[in-house]
């Protein structure tokens, strides 16, 4: 007599195989996630240090004001009033990519409004 199916048992024994080799694939899978993604957030710091650096270079040692729109006799000279906005902008020239300025571990995500 052949036997060509696997018994229960055998299924089993398999499928708890896979679930053990799943059970400790998961977590290592999910710290190389992470570790990418902090290396991405690295990247991200170095490049608008990098572009802080140029835009001190460029005057004279000297950081972005906190907020140039506070010295304005009103109206809207299309400068942000918001100080993290303004120096964003400030180095924008030197750093042109947007995605620098979110970890991507945020959970607020920025829009356009």
């Amino acid at each position: 007599m052949k036997r060509n199916a696997f018994t229960l048992i055998e299924l089993l024994v398999v499928i708890a195989i896979i679930a053990i080799l799943a059970a400790i694939l998961f977590p290592v899978f999910a710290q190389a996630r992470a570790s990418a993604r902090k290396t991405a957030c690295l990247s991200n710091m170095k490049q608008i240090t990098m572009g802080m650096l140029q835009y001190l270079q460029d005057y004279d040692e000297r950081f972005p004001g906190w907020n140039w729109g506070f010295f304005c006799n009103g109206g809207n000279n299309g400068l942000p009033r918001d100080s993290a906005a303004f120096w964003t902008m400030a180095i924008y020239p030197y750093v042109k990519n947007d995605g620098v300025y979110q970890c991507q571990d945020d959970p607020l995500q920025w829009n356009d409004a």
